[in-house]
């Protein structure tokens, strides 16, 4: 038989003082009974069939040795009586009682099989006790006091009559019990919603983490790398433009040098802000790559002109009006971007693509910096030799 811890044990169907018979060998069944009951009631909460089976297989057996017992008891004191005969087929009842649930329900799932023999279960054996049980009992022992039969059964039947004051008071009692019971459910069920609600915004946080640079709060390079692979084989499949702009800030060493590494980090994170404010599209997508190095990458219409928005970071970013003395281009912070815009073809893959750029943007900061060059301006402008 398999115990439960007491937090993990649900008793559905508490015992009760107002069960008690007197009869201790009967009293101690019926509590066995119970327990029976409550193990059958908890492997509905596992939902193990094998488990479901083997409780409610002890159950059965340990009720057809009760009553039994209990017959044979009843039988000693009053052999051949009307009172025994019918609470012996109120026991012969039961089983085939029990089993046509089973017929009824066949083909239901088991767990929902037993939960409607449960409810048969407890009312039978609650109201058997209260009645007839109690009812045996308390003419037993008048016979056991010494008066005759006839006499105990009235006596039996006159203390009866205020059963039903007993079993408003067990109603009652196992309702305070079940209303505890539940409110401790609650308050484990808030405390697990609370615990997983918790561990939710952890994992939520770790993902975050695992994506964005610390410092900027764009898409750091891992997820970089996984974006652009998708975005190249998704341009590729609907025939959509891809548009992957590289940009390095100008003499940031030189910034950093002068101003100091604290005053680098604001600027880094003035220009991420500002790339953001531009990602307003929803296939934009900023990240910085380490460093100096940023990128926005996005999925637009065939032939649609990104020159603009290329021009748009190199304005923008200079209208931070970022101190940096020393930079050559301007007293201010600057960036120079390399960026390509076509429809990609089945050939190209992330590395293509990255050199492509790259080489772009290395044109753009040897014929000054401070500008935008893609492929066209490598064909219509000449090109400086040095930077």
């Amino acid at each position: 038989m398999n115990t439960y811890p007491n937090l993990d044990f649900f008793e559905a169907f508490p015992w009760n003082k107002g069960f008690e018979l007197g009869i201790p060998a009967i009293d101690d069944q019926h509590k066995r009974l119970i327990v029976l009951i409550n193990r059958l009631v908890n492997t509905l909460i596992h939902n193990e069939p094998m488990e479901i089976n083997e409780a409610f297989n002890e159950l059965a057996e340990y009720a057809d040795f009760h009553f039994v017992t209990e017959e044979a008891i009843w039988a000693e004191h009053l052999q051949d009586d009307d009172w025994v005969a019918s609470h012996s087929h109120n026991h012969a009842s039961f089983l085939p009682a029990v089993k046509a649930i089973q017929e009824k329900e066949a083909g239901q799932p088991l767990h929902e099989v037993i939960e409607k023999i449960l409810r048969f279960l407890t009312r039978w054996l609650a109201f058997h006790i209260i009645d007839d049980d109690k009812r045996l009992a308390i003419a037993v022992k008048a016979i056991e006091s010494g008066v005759d039969i006839n006499e105990a059964k009235k006596r039996a039947e006159l203390e009866m009559d205020s059963s039903i004051n007993i079993l408003i008071d067990i109603v009652l009692t196992m309702y305070d019990g079940l209303s505890s019971r539940t409110l401790n459910l609650m308050r484990e069920r808030q405390a697990r919603i609370a615990a997983e609600t918790e561990l939710k915004q952890a994992n939520q946080q770790l993902a975050r983490l695992s994506v964005t640079d610390q410092l900027t709060s764009l898409f750091n390079r891992r997820h970089f790398d996984d974006i652009l692979d998708k975005a190249l084989r998704s341009s590729i499949r609907e025939q959509k433009q891809l548009n992957f702009f590289l940009l390095d800030i100008d003499y940031f060493k030189r910034l950093n040098d002068r101003y100091g590494h604290q005053q680098g980090d604001i600027a880094l994170q003035q220009v991420a802000q500002q790339l953001l404010a531009l990602c307003q599209r929803p296939t934009d997508y900023a990240f910085r790559l380490g460093g100096e190095e940023f990128a926005i990458l996005s999925i637009t219409a065939p032939e649609s002109d990104e020159r603009d928005f290329a021009e748009a970071i190199c304005d923008s970013i200079a209208a931070l009006c970022i101190e940096n003395a020393d930079s050559n281009p301007a007293e201010i912070l600057t960036v120079s971007v390399g960026y390509i815009s076509r429809l990609p073809q089945p050939s190209d893959n992330k590395d293509k693509l990255m050199q492509q750029a790259d080489k772009y943007l290395y044109f753009a900061k040897r014929n000054g910096r401070n500008r935008v060059i893609s492929q066209e301006d490598l064909s219509d402008q000449p090109l400086l030799s040095s930077a």
